[in-house]
């Protein structure tokens, strides 16, 4: 290394005699029109040499600082970062484990180094709102959405702090923000559906349930979603009938027929819109119709109703008997048929169809009950006893007459939908478990 610097520094003075050796003479150089300066040519170039040199060497130096300066800022980013990782760690780690108070320490000790990283005040929020303080949470996530407004998880962090705010209205405007991007966001539009279902906006959830199943879903999914469209559709056609709108009921609820024969619900519904609009005849024929395709008891129970309030008890007694015929072996439709000849007072056919049943040991209170009224009305007191007693002996409720097919709830109030389960299309007549 010592012998190639010296070969340079020998180059450079023969260099620099022959420049002077060869460029003997002045030149004169005017820095101002009334300054002039002599200098000989050799001393011209080496100044000239020796400035051009410094240049560079100026600015090889500027760029080393810099670099220098960078690499120290680049440092002491990097531990910061590291820092940041650290601490969001420990408190995503902390929020896994639902240990809330301490993942809200490591989440401030991180926005106290940096106010605005955006996923710990995602995260930050979420443990807000876990601690019952939802005004906090969405202070954070519309915070973390004015630093990344295209981040759908913040988006959906922040509706749920609404809804958990009470504050539904503003709820819904996200999920819409979220499906005006992607209307095919499976996740929003269930979310969204779910909060219109808890507010019992029957519009706008069936509207909502179709454009999600608009969407591709599995076989199983289809058939789910598909049975929840039937029940929302169903209540559509509810609040419109309450609200007076027969024409747009009726629409609906033959819509709901035209998907699912077996939908009873929507069979009553439309019935119930015929006796709204002074049209008893044509509920009885709907309902009769319906009977013969699902074979539903809940259908005779409302036209048996339904003729005697017409002063039509013939008609009530030849629906039942029609469907004893079409079902011989049905011991509840030989029930419904005797509670009706006891309710007109028949009290000989009563007695006939109950009797021609053998009960064995089924736990029936409503028959023994029945049948002990039936022999006090005939004199048989000994007997009335008898099947008093029986009717005594069971624990069951007396009269429960609609249960739940999806989760036995039992109910003397039927309904389209079950309330403990949710599910549409589940109540019916089960004498083995209603009475």
């Amino acid at each position: 290394m010592r012998f190639i610097v010296s070969i340079f520094f020998i180059i450079a003075a023969m260099f620099i005699l022959l420049l002077v050796e060869f460029n003997q003479g002045m030149i004169t150089i005017s820095l101002m029109p009334s300054k002039t300066y002599e200098l000989s040519k050799s001393s011209f170039f080496l100044i000239s040499l020796a400035a051009g040199a410094g240049l560079v060497f100026l600015l090889y130096f500027t760029r080393d600082v810099r670099r220098f300066l960078r690499g120290l800022k680049f440092q002491r980013d990097q531990k910061k970062q590291a820092r940041i990782q650290e601490l969001y760690t420990k408190g995503l780690n902390s929020l896994l484990a639902k240990r809330n108070p301490e993942a809200t320490s490591f989440f401030q000790k991180v926005l106290s180094i940096n106010p605005n990283h955006v996923d710990t005040l995602l995260r930050m929020g979420i443990t807000q709102l876990r601690l019952k303080n939802p005004q906090e949470a969405i202070r954070l996530h519309q915070k973390a959405l004015s630093l990344d407004s295209n981040n759908p998880e913040v988006l959906f962090s922040l509706a749920a702090d609404y809804e958990e705010a009470k504050r539904y209205d503003d709820a819904l405007k996200v999920y819409k923000e979220i499906l005006s991007r992607d209307s095919s966001n499976l996740s929003a539009l269930i979310r969204m559906r779910d909060l219109y279902q808890r507010l019992n906006q029957w519009a706008e959830l069936y509207e909502t349930q179709r454009q999600l199943l608009s969407n591709p879903l599995s076989i199983s999914e289809q058939e789910v979603e598909h049975r929840k469209f039937l029940g929302f559709k169903y209540e559509f056609g509810r609040s419109l009938l309450e609200s007076g709108d027969l024409e747009r009921a009726k629409k609906i609820f033959r819509g709901v027929i035209k998907l699912d024969k077996d939908f009873i619900p929507g069979y009553l519904g439309l019935g119930e819109v015929y006796l709204e609009d002074q049209k008893p005849k044509e509920a009885a024929e709907l309902w009769e119709k319906a009977y013969k395709v699902t074979s539903s008891n809940l259908l005779l129970l409302r036209l048996e109703d339904l003729y005697l309030k017409q002063g039509e008890p013939g008609k009530a007694i030849e629906i039942y008997k029609q469907a004893v015929s079409w079902k011989p072996q049905d011991i509840a439709l030989k029930f419904f048929l005797g509670k009706l000849f006891y309710r007109l007072e028949m009290i000989d056919e009563a007695f006939d169809i109950l009797s021609s049943v053998d009960w064995g040991d089924k736990e029936l209170p409503d028959v023994h009950k029945l049948l002990g009224n039936i022999y006090l009305r005939r004199g048989s007191l000994g007997l009335a006893a008898t099947e008093f007693k029986k009717a005594l002996g069971f624990r069951k409720q007396i009269i429960i007459p609609y249960v739940c097919s999806n989760c036995e709830l039992k109910t003397t109030e039927w309904a389209g939908r079950c309330p403990n389960c949710g599910k549409w299309n589940t109540f019916e007549v089960n004498l083995d478990k209603t009475c």
